[in-house]
């Protein structure tokens, strides 16, 4: 088979929110490669604010976005991207989000995934129930250089969600009207995590960008194909205090999109012991 290399390439990113700006840069300065925008109706397949459901997996999402691309032109590299955020610790104190990015060779058919795991974002969520709360909560959000999304408590969604509000008074508009359809006067509010009203859910996409541009700059040992990188884990990572072999990964699988060829890695973050609360024997 024919190395195939990405290195100057021309990759058309399907997306509604304008996030081909994080995708430019990083694709240009490791690949040598153009990143062009086609704008697709994302939204028909599941919104942030849950007007319309998200049924499946952050994958399913992606290759919904890359079907609908896929009906309106015959490009050969077509790059999109998910993003999910929710509570890291279980009590909504420390948040984190993943975003993730599938990279589509309409000439093979092969599917390349990256993902990146930050808890660097803004996603927050409140139950209001006055203008002071309101008020409270903006911070939290980094409300005017990030968006806000207001609606109603115990009302259907659709026709009754305020997005994309930046202006103190445009959100106290929205509290009003909000409160005033909700059976309890209680107003949801959300960080708006739409990509183009979220500098720092964008800084995320540019850095899976580059972890994205980087992996397929990284030619297969075998084929000389770009794309080798993270597919898997081994588990059996040794406990710091027993040496029991634990479920925590000992070494990384790194394989071809192409060939298929594999080979296991060590962990790359260095970590060599697992700790004895990760241990099955010392922490039964």
């Amino acid at each position: 088979m024919k190395p195939l290399s990405f290195h100057g390439s021309h990759i058309i990113f399907a997306t509604n929110h304008g996030k081909v700006v994080a995708a430019r840069t990083p694709f240009e300065k490791i690949l040598s490669a153009r990143v062009d925008e086609l704008a697709v109706d994302s939204d028909s397949l599941g919104t942030f604010s849950g007007e319309v459901a998200r049924p499946g997996s952050m994958l399913d999402a992606l290759r919904g976005k890359i079907r609908l691309a896929q009906s309106r032109t015959e490009s050969p590299l077509l790059l999109a991207s998910e993003g999910s955020f929710t509570s890291a610790d279980g009590f909504g104190l420390l948040m984190h989000g993943i975003e993730m990015l599938m990279l589509v060779d309409n000439r093979t058919g092969v599917e390349i995934i990256e993902q990146h795991l930050s808890h660097n974002t803004n996603y927050a969520t409140a139950t209001l129930r006055s203008p002071t709360e309101l008020a409270d909560f903006l911070p939290r959000i980094h409300f005017g250089s990030h968006a806000l999304v207001l609606y109603p408590e115990g009302v259907p969604l659709v026709g009754n969600v305020h997005k994309g509000i930046t202006e103190a008074a445009e959100a106290e508009r929205a509290f009003h009207l909000c409160a005033a359809l909700s059976p309890s006067q209680s107003v949801m509010a959300m960080s708006d995590m739409r990509a183009h009203l979220n500098p720092t859910r964008m800084k995320e996409i540019e850095r899976c960008c580059e972890r994205l541009a980087t992996r397929l700059s990284t030619l297969c040992p075998q084929c000389g194909s770009g794309g080798f990188g993270l597919t898997g884990t081994v588990p059996g990572l040794p406990c710091v205090e027993c040496g029991t072999p634990t479920q925590r990964a000992r070494g990384e699988i790194h394989s071809c999109p192409f060939c298929g060829a594999a080979k296991e890695l060590p962990r790359s973050d260095g970590k060599t012991y697992a700790l004895a609360s990760e241990c099955e024997w010392c922490n039964p």
